[in-house]
């Protein structure tokens, strides 16, 4: 790795800054303004120019270039870090596999899905498996089921009321 910053286009500094900041292409495109084509452009072609297979590590060494360094007896100031972090440096660590959830975000997410009464809000992609959008499927027919059962019986009662 060279100890000068490759060559970036403006753009892709923007979008490695964001990435640096955790947010994905479709959120990147729209505070840009650009498609998300765009934006997964202007990584993948900062991944090549680093030489690095993940967005979040050409993000970190661009976000590390991009800080002033200190330079030879200037003060640095000390940067606080927590135990968990400090001792956290077995071969499972999120250094090691930056890019992989754990199994509790995903039980979390598996869960919401299961529990969600509509489509996500905001305009975030589909990220069902077939059997997740079959069951959204099933969860849409019984919900609409349990509506128009619910409707006929409250104009039933009606009637009964008026007659």
């Amino acid at each position: 790795m060279a100890e000068t910053l490759p060559a970036l286009s403006e753009g892709e500094k923007q979008c490695l800054r964001l990435v640096s900041q955790g947010f994905n292409s479709k959120e990147i495109a729209r505070q840009l303004h650009v498609s998300e084509h765009t934006v997964d452009q202007r990584v993948r072609t900062s991944l090549r120019k680093f030489g690095v297979p993940s967005r979040k590590e050409a993000a970190r060494l661009f976000v590390s270039f991009e800080q002033p360094q200190p330079q030879s007896g200037t003060y640095q100031p000390l940067i606080h870090q927590t135990q968990r972090l400090a001792s956290d440096a077995g071969p499972a660590s999120s250094i090691a596999q930056p890019d992989r959830p754990d199994e509790q975000t995903e039980r979390k997410k598996f869960l919401r899905r299961i529990l969600a009464f509509g489509p996500p809000l905001g305009g975030s992609i589909n990220e069902l498996s077939i059997d997740g959008r079959i069951l959204a499927m099933i969860r849409a027919a019984v919900l609409t089921g349990v509506g128009v059962v619910t409707l006929l019986l409250l104009i039933a009662g009606a009637f009964k009321a008026l007659a």
